[in-house]
């Protein structure tokens, strides 16, 4: 061979149409469904490696190809979780119900959004999963539960964006607004899941509204709103 030839790696062999890339990409999926199933269903500290490899039907070789722990799949179950309801949440809720800042479009903003986050957690595995599982699990967890909770107080506070900016809040003041809203729609959820989702889906959500709404009349009344 010429010394200036040069030796091109050959391609990752495909099997049923796939690249290698991609069939680890399935495989990855598959365990991420079926950490749903198991950890929704039989909590993350019942479920083990062999069960969720059943589950997936696929062998605990693949399982530690994308996964070094059950805490890892835990932290990617919970990141598809929470990543899907946010893209849903941008893309769907507050799109469709407009953006002006008026006091009826913002509570058809917040009602749409409170719609899709009640749908979200109907599914009792999904619930289980965002308000019951993450918490306690080690000292990472916690700190992506932390992330997802700020990264949604803030998605949280987009409706009210339009009529915010005139009371010339703080960073500060709008990130505690954020987190108060947040956690409202979080203890509202937990009581609507433990109670067997028995509360009608419209009281769950109006009932959120009505905080969310009722505190930017507060704040509209306020004398010094950004102090």
């Amino acid at each position: 061979m010429p010394a200036s030839a040069k030796t091109v790696p050959a391609p990752a062999r495909s099997y049923g149409g796939l690249a290698m890339e991609e069939r680890v990409a399935a495989r990855r999926a598959r365990f991420v469904e079926a950490g749903v199933e198991l950890f929704g269903t039989q909590g993350f500290r019942g479920a083990t490696v062999r069960g969720i490899c059943a589950a997936a039907g696929l062998t605990d070789r693949y399982f530690y190809e994308s996964f070094a722990s059950l805490e890892a799949l835990l932290a990617a179950v919970y990141g598809s979780l929470t990543d899907g309801f946010a893209r849903r949440l941008t893309q769907e809720s507050f799109a469709s119900a407009g953006w002006r800042g008026d006091a009826a479009a913002v509570e058809r903003q917040v009602t749409a959004a409170y719609e899709l986050w009640f749908d979200t957690v109907r599914d009792a595995r999904v619930a289980r999963i965002l308000l019951v599982e993450i918490l306690g699990v080690s000292p990472e967890m916690d700190a992506l539960y932390e992330a997802s909770a700020r990264a949604m107080a803030a998605l949280t506070i987009m409706p009210l964006a339009g009529t915010l900016p005139t009371l010339k809040l703080s960073k500060a003041r709008r990130e505690l607004l954020g987190r108060a809203l947040v956690g409202a729609a979080l203890q509202v959820a937990k009581m609507w899941m433990t109670g067997g989702y028995r509360l009608a889906r419209r009281d769950v959500v109006r009932t959120c509204v009505l905080v969310a709404t009722g505190t930017l009349a507060a704040l509209r009344a306020e004398p010094a709103a950004g102090a």
